[in-house]
């Protein structure tokens, strides 16, 4: 599944057929490996929202289940990875212009100037990459909004 461990492949395609949701022993039972192989495995499924943990009436053990609606799962994961990315651009923009503002702040006329030229357009890439964020989720959330409700 994408480059990742088979366990991980192994654990969400029996949790995809099966009829019921699953707890970490079963599938450990089922497939043959250890449980600590399947919880593992299981948080990655969990964290890029391929799996669920749900609750079992008369049982205090996890139980999984696949979530079924692949436009939520393709939303989730491209607002995480869209975050991640905004995230490190915003971290990275600052850093420079934190820089840049030292460099504003010497003498020297001529490396003021540029200075100023990079921070007001590293400022306006950060502006731009935040409300493509911003257009970009809600641009997914009217595609997406009403299988995610189903």
């Amino acid at each position: 599944l994408y480059g990742l461990p088979d366990a991980l492949g192994h654990i969400y395609g029996l949790l995809f057929l099966a009829d019921r949701p699953l707890g970490l022993d079963d599938i450990a039972q089922d497939l043959g490996v250890s449980k600590s192989t399947v919880s593992n495995n299981i948080r990655l499924l969990e964290g890029v929202a391929y799996v669920r943990k749900v609750w079992v009436k008369g049982s205090r053990r996890n139980y999984y289940e696949v979530e079924r609606n692949m436009s939520k799962v393709a939303m989730e994961t491209i607002q995480k990875n869209y975050e991640k990315e905004l995230e490190i651009v915003v971290r990275t923009s600052e850093s420079c212009k934190d820089l840049l503002a030292d460099v504003i702040d010497s003498s020297d006329e001529g490396l003021k100037e540029k200075a100023q030229f990079y921070y007001q357009h590293i400022d306006k890439l950060e502006n731009q990459t935040k409300r493509f964020g911003r257009k970009l989720s809600e641009m997914l959330i009217s595609v997406f909004q009403e299988e995610v409700e189903e």
